[in-house]
């Protein structure tokens, strides 16, 4: 997905992009991802007054990922926000300070494809969950606790206090 700088601003309307966002590179290496739709970018344009132009807008998908509780399918619905400005770097314009908040291209056409595998590179959960009260796994059998109970006796005791666990036996 491309981004026209002078066309946009001379223009002066907000512009409509829309597109695939390849997830490819970001999904790679991730055992915990099982399937991906593609991710689509649904995005506006606005030129403004002095010459930089905002994208803004939703990237949305799908994921099956492994749940990091008990390792179920978790199907996670990605709905990112998007926001971005763009300008076009002068001859002699330096790099801007840390708190702008703008990014410089040095073309006229600016490729949007790495700054959305961005977003969606942070959208992705690092710890999905099936469900919000997803039990897991039992520590000590490994049962998975959202289908059945275990007999087991995983209490937590104070590790400084383990010495004295067997004192009243």
């Amino acid at each position: 997905m491309r981004l026209h700088l002078r066309r946009t601003i001379q223009n002066g309307e907000p512009v409509q992009l829309s597109g695939n966002v390849p997830i490819e590179g970001t999904i790679e290496g991730r055992t915990d991802v099982i399937s991906a739709s593609p991710v689509l970018a649904e995005l506006t344009a606005s030129p403004s007054l002095d010459g930089t132009v905002g994208v803004s807008g939703t990237l949305t998908g799908h994921l099956d990922m492994v749940c990091s509780r008990c390792l179920e399918t978790a199907h996670i619905e990605l709905e990112l926000p998007f926001e971005e400005r763009f300008k076009q770097r002068e001859e002699d314009e330096a790099d801007l300070e840390d708190d702008e908040d703008m990014i410089l291209a040095d073309d006229d056409v600016i490729e949007l494809s790495p700054y959305l595998e961005e977003y969606v590179t942070l959208g992705v959960p690092s710890a999905p969950l099936c469900k919000e009260d997803c039990k897991g796994l039992c520590q000590t059998c490994g049962t998975n606790l959202n289908e059945t109970t275990c007999s087991c006796d995983n209490t937590v005791i104070d590790p400084r206090l383990a010495g004295l666990k067997d004192f009243f036996k």
